[in-house]
């Protein structure tokens, strides 16, 4: 007995420093629900690719959507941007601070799970315009844009919150208190 009980404990502790991909993208699921999540207006995420201590992640909401990009902290998941298709590109997950090896990877991968996104869905990502840090003011742009529908006035787009230009730039996240 003590002959197979070694051996099993070496490979039950081996594995203490692996990640489980299907756990992290649970936890990122879960972190990215969240942040934008509400009962208003229902979350749908995914696809999400997790390299290293990154992660993107899809998600749309109602008419709106757009990618998020979470770095692995000191209290899990820490959403550091949220952007459209900007984020699509390697050199701006560069930019926003992901390293080279996990950023090309981060890249590809999503390219080829968006292969099996449909068309409509991936539109909605579109319309996420700039780059945002501040997912409150996301909240309340969202707030405004269905109190406007519900007026019959003009939505505001969640990409209204959003800081201008094309690149990323990431921004640190405290924990709150």
């Amino acid at each position: 007995m003590l002959r197979w009980l070694l051996p099993a404990l070496a490979l039950l502790l081996a594995g203490c420093g692996i990640t489980n991909p299907v756990v992290e993208e649970r936890r990122v699921r879960e972190a990215t629900e969240a942040h934008f999540g509400s009962q208003l207006a229902p979350i749908d995420v995914g696809p999400i690719v997790v390299s290293g201590n990154h992660a993107l992640a899809d998600w749309t909401q109602g008419d709106f959507g757009g990618r998020a990009l979470f770095e692995m902290g000191d209290y899990g998941w820490q959403l550091l941007l949220c952007s459209g298709d900007s984020m699509r590109n390697a050199s701006n997950l560069k930019r926003a601070g992901v390293p080279d090896f996990n950023a090309t990877y981060i890249a590809q991968e999503l390219a080829k799970a968006e292969m099996s996104v449909p068309p409509e869905r991936l539109s909605r990502m579109k319309r996420f315009v700039g780059t945002a840090a501040d997912h409150e003011e996301y909240l309340r742009s969202l707030g405004d844009a269905a109190e406007g529908a519900g007026q019959g006035q003009n939505s505001v787009a969640p990409g209204a919150a959003a800081t201008g230009g094309e690149g990323a730039t990431a921004r640190q996240n405290w924990p709150k208190s």
